[in-house]
């Protein structure tokens, strides 16, 4: 009988990232101003192994931060360093709504985003299906209510987005295919679990990101493109409409809203999206090049004059005319690279034009009191400057364990794939013959019967890249001949003449030949 072999790998999520000449169209910035400055801090302690995915200041005086292992920074001044931040981690108390829930399953989870209407709210999202709420959002990890939303089944939903335009209303979004493009709503975002209510677009969206500038506009974007808006957010599936792709297939993974109305959203090719009707059609939509190739991760705006975004290459991009066309934007890396620490920005806030705070890998936060001038006046993006760009992470299947001898007796068995990433990542999609791909981790498991199978996966890079599949063919039964790496099955009765080369099953189990 014959086995075959398989793809991939699990491990926790960072960037990679490496020197590269850059290929693009040239933007040329403007050739008058003075550079933008930027303060680094880096939280202190194991905080700075953190990785921080996403920030809101509801004013100068607060800015909350989010990120991986539910760490959750606050600070009161924050351009006054690291000294100035305070941190917990939440889940680690007595939820009541959580019982069921042993604390380190939730402490151990990642913090996708937040949302912080006023200095005495803040909501936050997980990616297994839990809503953080505080009043008191710098007090201490017991000051932050754990609900759960999806009636017990936290590990099956992820939230990617929250927004919440007043105290009285928050939108989130899920990212889970499954989910079919799940929205939850409240009126009580202090409340219990019962008080967020839940519906389905359908479609199977992955949202990233939503933004609700006021009760009368949402707009949330996701993995594959496409943004969808309602003027009515709170009123289920049909008040909510698709509006289009206008960046084309790219995924979106942040985007935000002015009641103006104005919307800004940025794709996976480095392009920045604009639009001043943000319900209407895709064509509404204005696509500027940004001349990169890497992901536009966080997007704000302090005003419809004052726009600016990061990327996972450590990029700021900001505007004082955002549907001015590519020569508005000007271009600043600001997060120098080191492969330690990887120099990857997530997630940006702006509460006012004198005031922007960035957030990235380890534990990094940066903050400027003067964002939106130009930066350096003589720089272009072109082929001759060489940049740092995020390289896709790479998945390698490291080992199949074929069916026992008892279950290929009956055409069926039990197959395990161990697969790995040589870069840290957010996850692994994984797709066995003509299935669509399904998020999974390593060792995953398949139940296969006879014939010829093809198991592929992918690793989904911090910043929600995604690297190219890694795929392995695969026997199971009886083999007859293998010609040019094909394989025929042998008819039911007749002998198996030759075995594949990767994987054989014998009498006391699989061995490697």
């Amino acid at each position: 009988m014959q086995w075959g072999s398989g793809c991939g790998s699990r491990v926790v999520r960072t960037l990679v990232a490496c020197w590269v000449a850059f290929v693009g169209l040239i933007v040329v910035l403007p050739a008058t101003g003075t550079a933008a400055s930027w303060d680094t801090t880096r939280l202190p302690g194991p905080a700075e192994k953190v990785f921080l995915l996403g920030v809101s200041c509801p004013s100068q005086e607060l800015c909350v931060a989010v990120g991986t292992d539910n760490l959750i920074a606050s600070t009161t001044d924050p351009s006054g360093g690291a000294s100035a931040w305070h941190y917990v981690y939440a889940g680690e108390g007595p939820w009541p709504d959580t019982d069921n829930w042993p604390i380190e399953f939730i402490s151990g989870r990642q913090i996708q985003g937040i949302s912080c209407p006023t200095s005495g709210l803040c909501v936050a999202v997980t990616d297994q299906g839990f809503i953080y709420a505080s009043t008191d959002p710098t007090g201490s990890a017991a000051a932050w209510q754990a609900v759960q939303v999806d009636d017990g089944k936290g590990r099956n939903t992820h939230l990617f987005g929250v927004s919440c335009p007043t105290t009285g209303l928050c939108v989130a979004v899920s990212g889970k295919r499954t989910d079919n493009g799940k929205i939850f709503t409240t009126n009580d975002p202090t409340g219990p679990a019962s008080a967020w209510s839940e519906f389905e677009l359908g479609g199977e969206f992955e949202f990233r990101s939503v933004s609700c500038p006021s009760a009368s506009l949402c707009a949330a974007v996701d993995n594959k493109g496409r943004i969808v808006a309602s003027t009515d957010p709170t009123g289920g599936p049909t008040a909510w409409h698709l509006v289009g792709s206008p960046g084309g297939g790219g995924a979106l993974s942040s985007v935000t809203c002015l009641s103006a109305p104005f919307c800004l959203s940025g794709n996976q090719s480095g392009n920045l999206l604009t639009s001043t009707d943000p319900t209407a059609g895709a064509g509404s939509w204005n696509e500027v090049n940004g001349g990169g190739s890497v992901q536009i991760t966080g997007v704000t705006c302090a005003a419809t004059s004052q726009c600016l975004a990061v990327d996972d290459n450590g990029d700021v991009i900001t505007s004082t005319d955002p549907t001015g066309g590519a020569g508005a934007w000007r271009f600043a890396n600001v997060q120098a690279f080191t492969s330690q620490e990887g120099n990857g920005l997530f997630a940006a806030s702006c509460p006012s034009s004198s005031l922007c705070a960035l957030v990235g890998s380890r534990g990094t936060i940066l903050t400027s009191e003067d964002p939106f001038v130009a930066d350096n006046p003589s720089a272009t993006r072109s082929a001759s400057h060489a940049r740092r760009r995020v390289r896709r992470p790479r998945a390698r299947i490291a080992t199949l364990e074929a069916p026992s001898e008892r279950q290929l007796e009956h055409h069926r068995g039990k197959v395990y794939v161990r697969f790995y990433a040589r870069a840290e990542t957010r996850g692994f999609l994984c797709r066995l013959d003509r299935h669509h791909f399904r998020p999974c981790h390593s060792p995953t498991h398949y139940h296969v019967g006879d014939g010829e199978h093809v198991f592929r996966v992918r690793a989904i890079g911090y910043s929600g890249l995604r690297g190219p599949v890694a795929s392995e063919r695969f026997t199971v039964g009886p083999v007859c001949e293998v010609r040019r790496h094909k394989i025929r099955p042998c008819p039911h009765g007749q002998s198996p003449v030759r075995f594949h080369p990767a994987w054989s099953v014998r009498s006391g189990g699989p061995t490697r030949r």
